[in-house]
């Protein structure tokens, strides 16, 4: 089923003759839910095939706008903020460190776990502008983004009917600004409230970090104001697809013994989350898949990545598509080999992608307000740009071939490590300089002129915990994620 959604920016009686523009909106809408659906995956081409005619058929699946510049985002956060009081600037925008990025969660939880000035304590006009930072800095295809924003805010209207009580409000939302909106300067933009949350950074000029991205939904499927939604059908759908043209051998490898009551990898630390993505892969690994299985994979991804601006969106799902061969797809739960519909039907069942970069998670849980249904949860995240690196990541907006390359042929190992962390490149390092930082942000190694195809790093003086690794060479940067034990 796909959702039909229209934006419910508090419309009053004098905005009526936008009702017109809106209802051919929500026509052409429809009419694409169609072309969509009849699409044939089996007709997609090998994803590393380079010819030019394959890259429609890879990024057709849902529509997405025109390009927005980041400045047009710094734009609109700007004049939110100018239509605010002094008190709410202070708490709309704070300084940013690790702690407070980190201070994101998918409970009703309200402002004990959020950053930021809270939708329900602004003017309709206020409200207006909040909106339209938030256009301006996400997807604005059908079901994507924006839309998707909207309808998984929509569904606090269909808990609290049912309910009642504070915990479930449209107005629950909040959005922050951790830094100075800029488009020179770092900063991040955070925003949700219960079953959404979005921390996107930025730095001069270019989205550094997409993730961690987080979507739920209860009821599954609701009606509020006569317009039915179902936002997350098409992520659990593109799931579906993927698992059902697995053959019983590769079902039989994908399938993990664990079961996940949750997403591993949410809700936010600020919830008492300290887990890390496993740093051994599990499942099945895509280099083994039929070009009709890879481009199911990519499908499953571009329901996430098309959430965001359709530059970031298409810069990302070129370097997703070029890690394939080292990405693993695995599920837990009761399912028939090439059922669709068996796949993502009961509570702890769950399905995940986890490549050199993307982490994603969905997973189905028991209704908490509605205790007979199903519910679910599903999280984006990077094992590389996370949290844009704490601000200090390079851009994922504009990857061209030779940051891809970049990345791919620089291996790091052991991970995790002990004494030693060992660096090789399968060209040759220029001068290279590498950047090691703690998950505060805080640099705690630089190591410069660096030549040939190896160089390690002594770890003996690093306290325990997770690392990123940054290497500038002549112009192009590979930044990677370890753990030191």
């Amino acid at each position: 089923m796909k959702t039909i959604v229209k934006n419910r920016m508090d419309i009053h009686p004098s905005e009526n003759k936008t009702l017109v523009n809106l209802f051919a909106v929500v026509s052409l809408a429809l009419l694409a839910t169609i072309l969509v659906k009849t699409t044939d995956f089996s007709t997609f081409k090998n994803p590393f095939n380079n010819n030019p005619q394959n890259a429609g058929l890879i990024t057709g699946t849902k529509n997405t706008a025109s390009p927005v510049a980041v400045s047009d985002v710094v734009t609109a956060a700007l004049a939110f903020k100018a239509t605010l009081t002094t008190a709410q600037q202070t708490t709309l925008q704070q300084t940013y460190t690790a702690t407070l990025a980190r201070h994101w969660s998918n409970l009703p939880c309200g402002s004990t776990c959020r950053n930021g000035v809270k939708f329900g304590d602004l003017t309709t006009a206020q409200l207006s502008s909040a909106f339209a930072v938030i256009q301006a800095a996400i997807g604005s295809g059908t079901n994507n983004g924006y839309e998707e924003f909207i309808a998984i805010r929509a569904a606090e209207e269909a808990l609290q009917a049912t309910a009642g009580g504070t915990n479930y409000d449209e107005g629950n939302y909040w959005i922050c600004f951790l830094g100075t909106p800029s488009a020179t300067g770092a900063w991040m933009l955070q925003f949700g409230g219960h079953h959404y949350a979005s921390n996107i950074a930025f730095n001069n000029g270019h989205v550094i970090g997409a993730t961690p991205y987080f979507m739920g939904v209860e009821p599954t499927t609701y009606t509020v104001n006569g317009t039915t939604y179902a936002p997350l059908e098409d992520e659990r759908t593109g799931f579906r697809n993927m698992l059902a043209s697995l053959t019983t051998t590769q079902f039989n490898t994908a399938k993990l013994t664990s079961t996940f009551s949750d997403c591993l990898m949410s809700p936010g630390e600020s919830n008492g989350n300290t887990n890390t993505m496993p740093s051994t892969k599990q499942g099945l690994i895509c280099s083994g898949l039929t070009s009709t299985q890879q481009n199911l994979v990519i499908a499953a991804m571009q329901n996430y990545l098309n959430d965001m601006d359709s530059t970031t969106a298409a810069s990302l799902l070129s370097l997703y598509t070029s890690e394939l061969s080292s990405t693993y797809i695995a599920f837990t739960g009761s399912a028939t080999v090439g059922s669709a519909s068996t796949f993502l039907s009961t509570n702890t069942n769950y399905v995940r992608i986890d490549g050199p970069h993307v982490w994603m998670e969905f997973v189905c849980q028991t209704g908490v307000v509605f205790p007979s249904q199903i519910h679910y949860h599903t999280v984006w995240r990077d094992h590389v740009s996370d949290y844009g690196v704490n601000l200090s990541g390079s851009s994922i907006d504009n990857l061209s071939v030779n940051d891809v390359s970049l990345t791919l042929k620089i291996k790091i190992y052991p991970n995790p490590a002990t004494d030693v962390l060992n660096i090789s490149n399968e060209n040759s390092f220029s001068n290279a300089t590498l950047y090691i930082t703690d998950m505060t942000g805080r640099t705690v190694l630089k190591k410069s002129s660096v030549s040939g195809t190896s160089t390690n790093i002594n770890l003996a003086s690093f306290a325990n915990g997770t690392y990123i690794i940054k290497i500038e060479d002549e112009g192009k940067i590979s930044t990677s994620k370890f753990i030191k034990k």
